[in-house]
Order: structure tokens, then sequence, then C-alpha cells
């Protein structure tokens, strides 16, 4: 249904958003089948894995999920939209967008056209598209019309709405998240995957993981009039992610109470991470876990398996698994601060590059170089802590990626060693 015209009076594109997933924060399915009490929700949910498998489609599953559904009526799915949350930032980015004279519309193959209608007014889309109900005296009869339930579909009814507006799809960008967008995925100029499955992680031309779709103007040019470039998301990134570093701090307290438990504390949060990352692959996301690696992932790491993460946990168990707790101590607080401190003031002040890693800058080094003597001074004599020192900014300054992580606290522990030996 069209709400109205654009802002200008020659629109620069056109936007589509997908519903489910990307501005809803809870999936709609879910909502009104746990409405109906836990059997429907349990096989509404089965429908979901099997969907998420491959052993059903699209088209399959939405039909299956809405037979579910007869005897539901509009009004019973009108309440049930009201009570979902709009994900952090929808109403702002739709708003943006038109006012930089953006066509926005929504598109579903999932939800219904009136909750979709209902949806967009309340973000401001200029128009709605959604799956078609059969229904006899205001309920459900579990059928559907037409078929806006598939990919093809859903690429035919933004099509003709591409087609109203003199558009074209090389004047098309979708934002989306599952395979029910592969099709318009395919045909749009550009596609901006978000939180996305692993079909739409592997063909989409942008990726973000987000909980705020502010975030997505980064993509669009109007990002710099807003403050939304890809420059500050990698800073604020930066600083999440270097916070977490700092919080390996702690773990030689805890070594130093129980090595044992300190290795097993280790451990479990580094598998965890892994596992977490192996369902980010696949589209699902673990909570808490997923959070926190979507607030810190660099943008080059959202297609794979981030390793960072891994060789950090890797690096400090090796480190306090091989070396006294004292040289352990210094080689995990050197990485936890240290390395932090070196990315923030080169991301922030650092203007000349590493002749032999370009993606480090001298002013990071020699933050880095600081920050180890300070911290090696409390375990040995200032010559050594010197060396220390420089060992860690000449390891961390390699150019051997996220590897630093496992080279950086070992090689300052056994440099650690050597003085207290030597010395």
């Amino acid at each position: 249904m069209e709400r109205g015209e654009a802002t200008q009076a020659r629109p620069r594109g056109l936007v589509a958003f997908d519903v489910d997933g990307v501005l809803l924060r809870r999936l709609f399915l879910a909502r009104i089948a746990w409405q109906r009490g836990p059997w429907i929700w349990i096989r509404s949910l089965w429908l979901g894995l099997l969907l998420k498998i491959g052993l059903i489609n699209v088209r399959q599953a939405v039909e299956r999920a809405y037979a579910l559904q007869r005897g539901v009526t509009v009004e019973d799915l009108l309440a049930a939209s009201d009570e979902l949350d709009l994900a952090p930032g929808a109403a702002e980015v739709c708003s943006k967008l038109r006012a930089a004279g953006y066509v926005v519309i929504l598109v579903s193959a999932g939800v219904p056209q009136e909750v979709v209608e209902r949806i967009g007014a309340r973000v401001g889309a200029d128009a709605s598209f959604g799956i078609l109900l059969e229904a006899e005296g205001g309920a459900l009869t579990g059928r559907l019309v037409g078929d806006r339930h598939s990919p093809e579909g859903k690429r035919a009814v933004l099509e003709v709405a591409l087609r109203k507006r003199g558009f074209r799809w090389s004047d098309a960008t979708v934002v989306v998240d599952d395979q029910s967008n592969a099709e318009i995925v395919d045909a749009a100029w550009r596609s901006i995957g978000v939180n996305p499955e692993r079909q739409i992680l592997r063909r989409a031309s942008f990726i973000i993981h987000t909980t705020n779709l502010l975030e997505i103007l980064e993509f669009f040019p109007e990002g710099y009039e807003v403050g939304v470039t890809p420059q500050w998301l990698a800073v604020r990134h930066e600083f999440f992610r270097k916070t977490i570093h700092a919080c390996a701090i702690f773990v030689p307290l805890i070594a130093f109470w129980s090595k044992g438990f300190a290795l097993w504390l280790v451990a479990s949060v580094t598998l965890l991470f892994l596992l977490s990352e192996g369902f980010r692959l696949q589209g699902i996301a673990i909570p808490l876990f997923a959070t926190v690696t979507w607030r810190s992932l660099r943008s080059h790491e959202s297609r794979g398996l981030v390793m960072g993460p891994v060789l950090f946990g890797v690096g400090i168990w090796l480190t306090i698994a091989v070396f006294s707790p004292e040289a352990a101590a210094c080689g995990v607080l050197i990485l936890a601060i240290g390395d932090s401190v070196a990315s923030l003031v080169g991301r922030a002040f650092g203007y000349t590059l590493l002749p032999h890693n370009p993606r480090k800058t001298l002013i990071g080094s020699f933050s880095l170089f600081g920050v180890g003597v300070i911290i090696a001074i409390f375990y040995v004599s200032l010559p050594w802590a010197l060396l220390v020192g420089a060992v860690a900014s000449v390891l961390e300054s390699l150019p051997v990626g996220a590897a630093d992580n496992l080279l950086l606290p070992m090689g300052t522990a056994a440099t650690l060693t050597l003085a207290v030996a030597v010395g």
C-alpha cells in the first residue's frame, strides 16, 4: 500500500528492507505461534529447523506455518505485530534515507500485508508489501494467495514497485538477512546483509553485523552527513575490541590463585567463541557471544572465521601453561594492555606507517614499547625492562596478522624469563 511520494521530485534510488530479522527484533511467525500455545510453537520451530537445514524451501515453510494459524483473526495478527519491537535505529534509518531522497519500501515473504503496512506506518516507509492470506469471515483459512511467500514472488513484487517509479534494478539497494531474499540480492545493484544467514553471507555486496540499523548508512554517501562512516565505525569497533582484550588483565590474578582453573577458564571461553563463530557463519546467533563478536568485528572479517580472538585465547593459555607465574603475568598484561593502547593510539594519532608493515603505525609501536617497559619494570631492572619493551614492540609490528596475539605474550614472557635467569 502506498503512503505517498518521496521527498524529492527525482528520487536518488530505492531502498527495500526485509521485515523479519531486519526491521523486527523478533520473528513475527514465532510470536503468533507462541500465542497459539506451546504445541503450535514447537511445530513452528520444527518448520524453521527444516528450512535451515534445507529439507524444505521458503514457500513450503511459510505455507505450513500459516496452515497452523487457521482460525486466527486479522485483528489478532495486528495485535501481535504491535507487541513486536522494531530493531534499534529502524525508524531513524528510514527517515534519514527518505530525507536524502530515497524511496523506502518494505517487503516480506513471511509477514502478512496488513502487518507490513502497520510496520511501514511506524517507520515512515513509502510502500509496504507482505504476503496475502486468505480469510473467511475475518478468520484465516490457513491458505495463502499468490506467491509473495517465495523468493521469486518477492522479486516480482519489488520489480513492479521499481517500474512504477521509473527505476531499474540498477537503482535498487536491498537490506536483507535470510534466504527468502536470494532472488532480490542477485538482481539488485547493491545488497546489504544484516546479521545474515549463510546464503546471504556469501552473496550480499556488503555484510554488517550490528544491533543498530543506523550503521548501514556507512554504505551510503549520506552516511558522512550524519557521522555514520566506515572510519567512525572502525574506531568504535576497535575500542570495543580492545576493551574485551583488556579484560585479560584478570587472568594473571586468577592464575596466581589457581593455574589449573585459569587454564580451564581461558580454554572454555576460547572454545565457546569458536562454537559461536561456527553458528554465526550459519546465520545463527548465540546470545551474548554473538553480540560481543558483532560489536568487535572488523569489516574484512565479516564473511569468514575470525581468528584474532582464537589466537588471543591460545596465546594466553600457552603463556600461562609454559612460563612461571611472574613471566606469564608480564606477557599477558603486555598483550592485554600494550596491544590495546598501541592499536587505539595508532588509529587516533598514527600518520607515519611502518615500512615493513603498513597496517601498523610508528606511534603505535612506540606506545607499546612504553607500556611494555612500565609493566616489565615491576619484574626486572630497567635495562632488562627496556629489552622486554623493545621485543614487545618488534613482535607486535610484524606483518603476521592475528598471529601477533600468539607471539606477543610468549615472546615477552620468554624475554623476561631470560632476564631473570641472567640477571
